[in-house]
C-alpha cells in the first residue's frame, strides 16, 4: 500500500518564529503559547520539543485532556487551560475536574467565585496550591466574566486559601482586522480594570492580552505575558501586506502519486464530472481527501506542486475534479516526467506559493487554522530540523 500523505513539520521554523515573537516584546516577557487542537492540526509529539527548546515559558490548552497530554509528554513547566473544566450539572464531575487539575498542576480558567470555590476546596483536599486563572470579557461577547463584574470575582478569588490567582486576561475580537479600533477600546476597558485591581490591593499574577496578531500590531498589549498561537507556527491571519517576513510556516504535506492514466480530450475526471480536459491529458491521483482534511472546496482551484531534488516544490498543478474522501486528481499534462510513487507537495512551506497554508485558506473563503487543525489522523506527522 502507498504511505500515507506526510507533514513535514519544521523545528527550526518553530524555534525561529519563537525568536521573532521575542524580537517585538520586552526582554523577559514570558511567552504562553497556545497548542490547542495537538498543536493546531501540527502534532504536539513533534511540536513540544521545539518549544521546550527555545525557552517558551508556559503552553495553553482547551480543555484538561489536552493538559493531561501536555504532562504525559513531559512538559513540566506552566500550563493554562483556556476552556471551561466546570460546565456540567453534576456537582461530582466539577469536582472531580478540580481535583484532576490541582493534581495535574493546572492552571484553569474561572469565571466565578463558585468556580474558584471548587478549586480552592479540591487544593485543601489535597494539601497543593490550585491555580486559577479569570478570562474578562471586554468585547469579545463570547465568554468570560463581563468587565464590570470582573473586580468583584477577582476579589472573591484572591482571597480563598489554597488557590493563587496566577493571571486575570482578555481575548481580542478584532486585532487581525484592518481597523483596530474595536481592538483599542477592549484594551482600554481592560487597563481600566487592571488600574483597579492594583488600587484594591488584590494579588495577581500576570496580566495578558495578546494574542499573535496583537503581538505584531498593538505593542501597547504586550503587558505582563503574551499568549501567541497562529504566528508560532509561522502562519498570519491580519492584512496581507503587513505578514512580518520573519515568520515561516512550519508545515510542508507531501502525498503520492498512486496512479496514472491518459485521458482524451472531452473525458470527466471525479464526481460529478466537474472538470472536462479540453485536450489530450494526464492525469495523476494523489492518496489524499477530504478525510485527511483537504476541503472539498479545493476542487478545480487549487494546485500542487512537483518536487524537485533539493526538496522543494516547483512547477504548479492544478487539482482537477472534486476532492474525494481519499483522493485528489492533479492535471500532470505539462509537469515534464513524472512517475507512480513520486511526491507532490500538496501544501507547501513557502507562505508566496499559491498552495501555501494561507492561499489555501483565501480560496476556501476561511482562515489558515481551519486549513491546518482539519488535518486528519491519517496524515503522517515527522518532525524534520
Amino acid at each position: 500500500m502507498p504511505e500515507p500523505a506526510t507533514a513535514y513539520i519544521s523545528t527550526a521554523a518553530i524555534r525561529g518564529n519563537v525568536e521573532a515573537v521575542r524580537r517585538r516584546i520586552p526582554p523577559g516577557t514570558p511567552v504562553c503559547v497556545a497548542v490547542k487542537a495537538d498543536a493546531y492540526g501540527h502534532g504536539l509529539a513533534q511540536v513540544l520539543p521545539a518549544l521546550d527548546h527555545a525557552g517558551v515559558e508556559r503552553l495553553a490548552v482547551a480543555n484538561l485532556d489536552e493538559a493531561n497530554e501536555l504532562r504525559a509528554l513531559g512538559w513540566t513547566r506552566p500550563v493554562l487551560c483556556l476552556g471551561p473544566i466546570f460546565a456540567s450539572p453534576s456537582q461530582h464531575d466539577r469536582s472531580e475536574s478540580a481535583a484532576e487539575a490541582v493534581a495535574g498542576g493546572i492552571a484553569v480558567t474561572v469565571i466565578s467565585p463558585e468556580e474558584a470555590r471548587l478549586l480552592a476546596a479540591a487544593a485543601h483536599q489535597q494539601h497543593r496550591l490550585g491555580h486559577v486563572e479569570i478570562q474578562v470579557d471586554t468585547g469579545m461577547g463570547r465568554c468570560g466574566v463581563r468587565c464590570d463584574r470582573a473586580l468583584d470575582v477577582v476579589a472573591q478569588a484572591a482571597l480563598l486559601p489554597d488557590i493563587r490567582v496566577d493571571g486575570v486576561y482578555m481575548h481580542f475580537a478584532t486585532a487581525d482586522e484592518e481597523d483596530l479600533t474595536f481592538a483599542r477600546t477592549q484594551l482600554r476597558d481592560f487597563k481600566e480594570l487592571i488600574a483597579k485591581i492594583a488600587s484594591a490591593g488584590l494579588p495577581v499574577g500576570s496580566f495578558h492580552a495578546a494574542n499573535s496578531a496583537a503581538v505584531f500590531r498593538l505593542p501597547e498589549s504586550h503587558l505582563d505575558l503574551i499568549r501567541p498561537g497562529l504566528c508560532i507556527y509561522g502562519y498570519w491571519g491580519g492584512p496581507a501586506n503587513q505578514r512580518p517576513a520573519d515568520l515561516r510556516p512550519i508545515l510542508r504535506l507531501v502525498g503520492r502519486l498512486t496512479e496514472l492514466r491518459r485521458l482524451p480530450a472531452g473525458a470527466s475526471v471525479g464526481y460529478g464530472s466537474t472538470w472536462t480536459a479540453k485536450r489530450d491529458s494526464l492525469i495523476g491521483t494523489v492518496a489524499l481527501g477530504y478525510a485527511d482534511g483537504y476541503r472539498r472546496l479545493l476542487g478545480n482551484k487549487a494546485v500542487v506542486g512537483s518536487q524537485n531534488a533539493q526538496g522543494g516544490a516547483c512547477n504548479p498543478m492544478p487539482v482537477v475534479g472534486r476532492v474525494s474522501m481519499d483522493q485528489i486528481n492533479v492535471d500532470l499534462t505539462d509537469a515534464g516526467p513524472v512517475a507512480v510513487g513520486d511526491q507532490l507537495v500538496v501544501i507547501d512551506d513557502d507562505p508566496s506559493a499559491p498552495n501555501s497554508v494561507e492561499s489555501l485558506a483565501t480560496l476556501t473563503g476561511s482562515i489558515p487554522y481551519e486549513i491546518t487543525t482539519l488535518m486528519g489522523r491519517r496524515v503522517r506527522r515527522v518532525s524534520v530540523p
